[in-house]
């Protein structure tokens, strides 16, 4: 996960010194039990959270050794990073760390660098899934209309890649026309902010509305790449093991 993204970030309460104290404080009260241990590890694997609970194993100075579950070793392999969620953190603030080691076998890791972090994803109202294939889109508009393709869907949002940016004003209703599961599908999308790539064109982010047909169609095809997302994690594991 980068250093600042949609996903969270990162804040400072007093400074970094005394901030990772006062979150290793809080794991070193929980594995003495002065406080209940609730932390949950989080992390994102093709948009898609994964979340576990996790138990303190030892606490050192500046890091902390879990137990965690094989999908969540897995995915910190490759992220190097996790975000740790609990009530016990000042005023209730996720963590962000990285991971000093990590045994997928062992289903252990090594946390360190730890910072307080606002966690924006939690805040999302529907589950996102990224779009391997490619899935063309037509973005209609008033004037005119633009293409591209599928980056990532939920039940009420989309992002697009497109090499021109659409001449749409932030709110603008565009109807986006592609197909999924087979279905072709024309919904309302309302033009939430455009993100550059540069020379490889635009990340265009919608808002969508969709009626009760069109939500059953993506709902099926969200819930269909989640089933692969959890079978490409077992397939990493049966090859790590």
């Amino acid at each position: 996960m980068p250093m600042d993204s949609d996903i969270y970030r990162l804040v400072t309460v007093d400074n970094g010194k005394a901030d990772t104290a006062s979150i290793v404080k809080v794991f070193s009260d929980m594995a003495a039990g002065r406080l209940k241990c609730d932390i949950r590890l989080l992390n994102y694997y093709q948009e898609v959270p994964v979340t576990y609970p996790s138990t303190i194993r030892s606490v050192e100075v500046d890091s902390v050794e879990l137990q965690v579950h094989e999908h969540q070793a897995l995915i910190m392999k490759n992220d190097n990073s996790t975000l740790i969620t609990g009530k016990h953190f000042h005023r209730e603030f996720g963590v962000h760390c990285y991971a000093a080691y990590v045994s997928v076998p062992k289903k252990t890791v090594i946390l360190h660098n730890f910072a307080y972090a606002q966690i924006r994803a939690a805040r999302r109202e529907a589950v996102r899934v990224k779009v391997l294939e490619a899935i063309p889109v037509m973005m209609a508009y008033e004037g005119g209309e633009a293409e591209g393709t599928l980056v990532d869907i939920s039940g009420n949002g989309v992002s697009i890649n497109s090499s021109v940016l659409p001449a749409v004003e932030a709110d603008q209703w565009v109807l986006l026309s592609f197909t999924v599961m087979g279905v072709p599908l024309a919904v309302h999308g309302a033009f939430v902010k455009a993100l550059s790539k540069g020379e490889n064109g635009y990340i265009c982010v919608f808002k969508m509305k969709l009626d009760r047909a069109s939500d059953t169609i993506v709902g099926r095809f969200i819930y269909q790449r989640q089933i692969e997302i959890i079978q490409g994690l077992k397939d990493g594991l049966v090859e790590d093991s």
